[in-house]
Order: structure tokens, then C-alpha cells, then sequence
């Protein structure tokens, strides 16, 4: 068996470029809600370049997640590097956008290879590469041996179908094989290759309300999630948690610092998993006064007092928590180990602490009503937290929730739609129009409490860059929703709002 569609690469041939594709969070009508949105590179692009430069190869990366540039643009661009290789990191959102760009620089670039990784591919692989034939190969979980084995197989004319996490073409049909070894020596890899973007890190911001100053750099010092809430997908990093050691993690800290970065957002899915790792860097953070303000992701069961007033020493600025729910229903359904008095008595410590609590809830969860919804409304009238994020529930390919879905309402699967910020999930019993009222109304409780309005007003007293940001988007926002002109709430629920 053989790939005998993908082109034929010559040995001699080294120039990758690595593509993370534009995705639109919101309609395109909305275009300037996109300021709101990250800039900043993802990890995995940066560390595929380094290793690629490691191996030999000549490495590039074009970060086109900011919002404003086209895919004609990116083809272009990627095409004006002369790439003999283009490899894709796609997200469900990102996917179709990664594929017509592929389709687009392969018109440019003729006999370029394009491979498409991350977790759209990694959790449905033989669906991708048959949606998408401008993908000539895919690479399923992490990709810094998968890749490389496949690009070595390629330069020397070898065949390709036994490379491990490959997924090809051959006769018409689409192979995907079994993923390689996670990589258990994270330490191993190489510094991410943040030399290779331009003018980092002053031409790249986070998320509104994520950071504490600028310049601002990101970091992901563990790979994998132990835990299983319905809503994540596991496919490419798995559930075994695997970590770099505290004096790499101090080695690039330092990097990023004499770089010029002054806050650091700890991307990890679950940085305070290992609690005596989170002390000992913060020890070592301490001792070498780093002078560093850094946010990070935590479970809700996972720190105590002590631990996050260390961290606060350390520099620590914000903890962001999946809430998911103010009901203990949904709560039980789709993230099993938490419990609500543990969850508000984590918050109320942290703020104890001297962090910012911010949560990150969704509503639509498979068991949703209008009870569950009338518990979270109630949830956020008084739960002590600075900053509430809320999402729609997506059920994305590869998550727990996905394989059953259906039985529990009805879903659109609408990639390209599938951005959180759209209910293409909608729980029996519930209508897309009354869960639109139901986010409207959570929102509005959360953010008119006078307590949240009063931190609000510090926040933007403390970096204006953030009201410019939030008014510019905001005007926008309020310009659509008045347009699409939906009913006025039932009046219980105006009620609940007054």
C-alpha cells in the first residue's frame, strides 16, 4: 500500500512553513469584535519550528488568527516564502479555512506537500482528510515525531504508510494509523522558536481582561488532562498528565522576560494539577525575583489558601476556573467531581488570596432547562468572582458529549459555526431564541451587580487599553443584536433582571 496521490518531495527540498489559519469567533458582519480576540501565537506551531530548525530545516511561521486578513492573503504570504512543505495546526472553527488556503497555495506552489494537525484531525481523522482533499497527509495527536518521521520518509522516497498518527490516501480510501507514543521527556524538546515571529512580543495581545500589562507571552508547561468533563477533547495531548520540570519551565520564563514580556498566561489545561510542582516553581519564581505578573487555568478542587497566596508572591494575577454551571444538575452530567459549596468556597479563597477569580461557564450543557438556568442565574447574583466568561456548549468531534449528542437534542454540525459563541446545540425542551434570552440575561446579572461594576471601573482605570477595546466591540455588538431585533424577554424573565 502506498500514497501514491501526495506529490513526490526531493531530498533536497527544507523550507516548512507552519500555518495557523484565521477563524471568525463571531458573523463576519461583526468584524470588529474581532479586537477583542488573541493574537498571540499558539504553542504548537512554535515548538513544531523549533524542532523542525533542529532537524535541519529551514522554518517559518505565519500566525493568521488576527482577525482582517484574508485567505487569499495568507496563500499569498505563504506562497512569497517558497515552502516545500506547509503544515496546518486546525481547530473545528479553523478547519475550513486551513483547507481552502491549502487549496489556494497549492495552485501557488505547485508540488508543495500540505498536512494538516491538531485536535479537528486528531478527533476525526479519516472524516478530515476525506472532507478536504487539499490536505495531502494528517497527523493525529502530538506531531513532533510523526511529522518529521513522514517528512523523512518523503525526502528519501520511502514509503509513508506506516509512519506512526499518519493519515493518507491510498486507492481512494482514507487510512488513518495508530497515533505514536505520547512524548513523555517534555524537557527534551526544544525552547518554542518565538524568534521566528515578527516583533514579538510587542505586535501580539491576549484576550480582553486576561492580563494584567503588556507585553504579554504564553506558555504551556504540561501536556494532557486527567480529568473528564464532557465538553473536552482529549485527542490530542490524552489524558495522562505529563510535565516539563520547574527549571525548564524557569529557563523559558526567563527567555520570554529578556524578550521584553512583562505577564505571562500559563496556557496549560490544567497548570495546578500537581500542586507541589506549582510550589516549587513559585519558590524558585520568588528567589529569583523574577518581577513577572502571570493568569493560569486551575480546577475548582484542586488549590488551598496557602498554596495561592504563594502564588500571589510568585506574581500570580488572575486564576481562570471551569465553572461551567451554577446548577448542581449539569454539574453532575458533565464535570462529576465538583461539587457547588467546594467550587464558591475555592473562589472566596482565592479572592482571599489577592487573585482575580474569573470563571468560565456555558449554557446548553445536554441537560439543561429552564430550572437549571433559573439555579445559575441565582449562582451568579452572588458568587464571588471578578470576571464571568460565558460560552454556548459545543459539543466538538472527539469530546465524551459528541458520540451521543443527538439523543439529547438537536445539533447542527456546522464546523464553521462551531466557535462556542453559536448554539448549534440546542437540549430538548429549550429553543435557540429562549437560550439567546437565557445569555442575555445571565450576563446582565453577572455584570450589573454593583460589586463587579465597581471592579469593572478599576480594571479600566488600571489599563485603559482595555476600554478602548471593550467599547469598540461592544458598540458593535449592541448595534447587531438591536438589528436582528429579537422578542423582548418573557416578563418573569425581565423580571429577573430589574
Amino acid at each position: 500500500m502506498t500514497s501514491a496521490s501526495a506529490p513526490a518531495v526531493a531530498a533536497y527540498k527544507k523550507t516548512i512553513v507552519f500555518v495557523e489559519p484565521p477563524y471568525t469567533m463571531w458573523d463576519r458582519s461583526m468584524d470588529r469584535l474581532r479586537q477583542g480576540e488573541e493574537t498571540i501565537p499558539g504553542m504548537g506551531p512554535l515548538v513544531l519550528a523549533a524542532v523542525a530548525r533542529q532537524k535541519g530545516y529551514r522554518s517559518k511561521i505565519l500566525d493568521a488568527k488576527k482577525g482582517g486578513i484574508s485567505e487569499e492573503d495568507v496563500a499569498r504570504q505563504v506562497a512569497a516564502m517558497t515552502p516545500d512543505h506547509v503544515g496546518f495546526s486546525a481547530t473545528t472553527i479553523s478547519i475550513h479555512n486551513a483547507a481552502r488556503i491549502a487549496a489556494r497555495i497549492k495552485e501557488l506552489v505547485p508540488g508543495v506537500v500540505t498536512t494538516v494537525g491538531g485536535p479537528h484531525v486528531s478527533a476525526i481523522p479519516e472524516r478530515t482528510l476525506e472532507s478536504f482533499p487539499s490536505f495531502d497527509y494528517g497527523v493525529v495527536g502530538e506531531g513532533e515525531i510523526s511529522y518529521f518521521d513522514l517528512l523523512e520518509r518523503l525526502g528519501k522516497g520511502a514509503p509513508t504508510e506506516l509512519v506512526p498518527g499518519l493519515v493518507f490516501r491510498s486507492k481512494d480510501r482514507v487510512f488513518a494509523n495508530a497515533r505514536a507514543p505520547y512524548i513523555e521527556a517534555l524537557d527534551e524538546l526544544p525552547e518554542p522558536a518565538w524568534d521566528l515571529l515578527d516583533n514579538f512580543p510587542h505586535h501580539f495581545h491576549p484576550s480582553i481582561f486576561n492580563y494584567k500589562t503588556t507585553p504579554v507571552g504564553t506558555l504551556v508547561t504540561s501536556r494532557g488532562c486527567p480529568f473528564s468533563c464532557v465538553f473536552c477533547d482529549r485527542s490530542t495531548s490524552g489524558r495522562e498528565g505529563r510535565m516539563h520540570s520547574v527549571p525548564y519551565v524557569i529557563k523559558l520564563l526567563e527567555r520570554l522576560k529578556g524578550m521584553g514580556v512583562r505577564h505571562v498566561l500559563f496556557y496549560d489545561d490544567l497548570f495546578t494539577v500537581k500542586k507541589s510542582r506549582v510550589r516549587d516553581l513559585c519558590e524558585r519564581m520568588i528567589e529569583l525575583k523574577l518581577d513577572l505578573s502571570w493568569s493560569c487555568n486551575s480546577h475548582p478542587n484542586l488549590l488551598d489558601l496557602d498554596t495561592m497566596r504563594l502564588m500571589k508572591r510568585a506574581g500570580c494575577w488572575q486564576i481562570a476556573y471551569g465553572i461551567e454551571s451554577g446548577s448542581q444538575t449539569v454539574l453532575d452530567h458533565v464535570k462529576r467531581e465538583v461539587r457547588l459549596p467546594r467550587m464558591i468556597e475555592t473562589l472566596r479563597l482565592t479572592q482571599e488570596a489577592g487573585i482575580r477569580a474569573k470563571g468560565m461557564m456555558m449554557i446548553a450543557h445536554p441537560v439543561e432547562t429552564e430550572q437549571t438556568l433559573e439555579e445559575t442565574r441565582q449562582f451568579l447574583r452572588t458568587v464571588p468572582m471578578d470576571l464571568a466568561q460565558i460560552t454556548k456548549f459545543t459539543p466538538y468531534p472527539g469530546t465524551p458529549a459528541y458520540a451521543t449528542i443527538r439523543e439529547k437534542g438537536t445539533f447542527h454540525e456546522d464546523w464553521e459555526r462551531m466557535n462556542a459563541m453559536n448554539f448549534t446545540f440546542v437540549p430538548n425542551g429549550l429553543s435557540e431564541e429562549r437560550l439567546e434570552q437565557w445569555f442575555d440575561v445571565l450576563y446582565r446579572t453577572f455584570y450589573r451587580r454593583r460589586d463587579i461594576v465597581w471592579k469593572l471601573v478599576k480594571i479600566f482605570a488600571a489599563e485603559p487599553r482595555y476600554l478602548r477595546r471593550f467599547l469598540s466591540y461592544a458598540k458593535v455588538y449592541v448595534s447587531q443584536r438591536m438589528l436582528r431585533r429579537n422578542p423582548r424577554p418573557p416578563k418573569e424573565m425581565a423580571a429577573c433582571t430589574a
